[in-house]
């Protein structure tokens, strides 16, 4: 009866605790999934609807807003400039970071490994205003901080126009990305290469004499492709939804030569007051960013159920 006692005891004790796990991890959990798919649906619904003005109207417009958006060449402009931001501002990043952080780990426990880590992390924890506003005053074509200083090295010749120059302005724009989310970048990367087994294969591939270059990309490489496709996804979701730099730098101009998908929703919905415009970007956005995980997540599914 005692020992029949203290069973029952224990069972209920691992019956309250799965209960007290539930009300404090997956219910929150659930409180908050539901609201980002609500807000989600929400969207979707209020871009089929005839929502124009500052006064909210849901009657339904079918694909009004959908063909409308289609047929503006600013939309293709801003698609274009997109996949640019994902190419030339993803990747650059992805790799530099790859050869900073195998850097750091080959300098190992120097004194200047820190500073240099502060150094490229530091940017990372600025927010995009204050990055825009800084990156605007040295990108000034007269009295900017870059020409200035080319000047008074007598390197006049290499002036340039900077954000002023349709041409070339979403990439000084996309240099900025570049900057600032480098240091995030490193930070993951490094985290990667810590496991403790991938430390032992690196030790043993040193000991056998293999080289710096051929231990990167024939041990740490192929052991860090979970960590590469976290990073990966992530950077090309904050190069998706880019608006900060672009609001604070340039403002889409000049013309629409830096406009971006987020920008344009954002004048859709709160300047000219076209709020299911407004959603059908957002809805592009959120399905372009659907995409793009997509890999990520077959990754993690086949790690899981393999």
């Amino acid at each position: 009866m005692v020992s029949l006692g203290r069973g029952v005891t224990r069972a209920g004790r691992k019956f309250r605790t799965r209960i007290s796990e539930i009300l404090i991890f997956f219910l929150p959990l659930l409180f908050f999934t539901a609201i980002l798919y609500f807000m989600v649906i929400w969207t979707i619904y209020i871009s089929f609807s005839n929502w124009e003005g500052v006064e909210p109207k849901y009657d339904f417009a079918g694909l009004r807003w959908y063909e409308l958006m289609f047929s503006l060449s600013r939309t293709h402009i801003d698609v274009r400039n997109n996949l640019t931001w994902l190419i030339v501002g993803v990747l650059p990043t992805l790799f530099i970071a790859l050869f900073l952080a195998y850097f750091l780990e080959i300098w190992g426990a120097r004194k200047g490994e820190s500073i240099i880590r502060t150094l490229i992390l530091y940017p990372a924890s600025m927010s995009f205003i204050v990055t825009g506003t800084i990156w605007s005053w040295m990108y000034q074509p007269d009295k900017g901080v870059i020409n200035t200083l080319l000047r008074m090295l007598n390197l006049s010749f290499l002036e340039s126009r900077f954000i002023t120059d349709p041409a070339t302005a979403n990439y000084w724009l996309i240099l900025i990305f570049i900057w600032q989310y480098l240091g995030f970048a490193i930070i993951i990367l490094q985290a990667s290469f810590r496991t403790t087994e991938l430390q032992e294969m690196v030790e043993a591939a040193t000991i056998d004499g293999a080289g710096k270059l051929n231990t990167l990309f024939r041990i740490i490489l192929p052991n860090i492709r979970g960590g590469i496709l976290i990073l990966l996804s992530l950077l090309l979701i904050s190069a998706l939804k880019v608006f900060d730099i672009v609001y604070i730098v340039t403002f889409g101009g000049p013309g629409y030569s830096t406009d971006v998908l987020a920008f344009f929703m954002y004048i859709a919905t709160f300047q000219q007051h076209l709020v299911a415009l407004g959603a059908c970007l957002a809805v592009i956005i959120f399905v372009i960013a659907f995409i793009l995980v997509i890999p990520y997540t077959l990754y993690a599914l086949k790690r899981w159920f393999t």
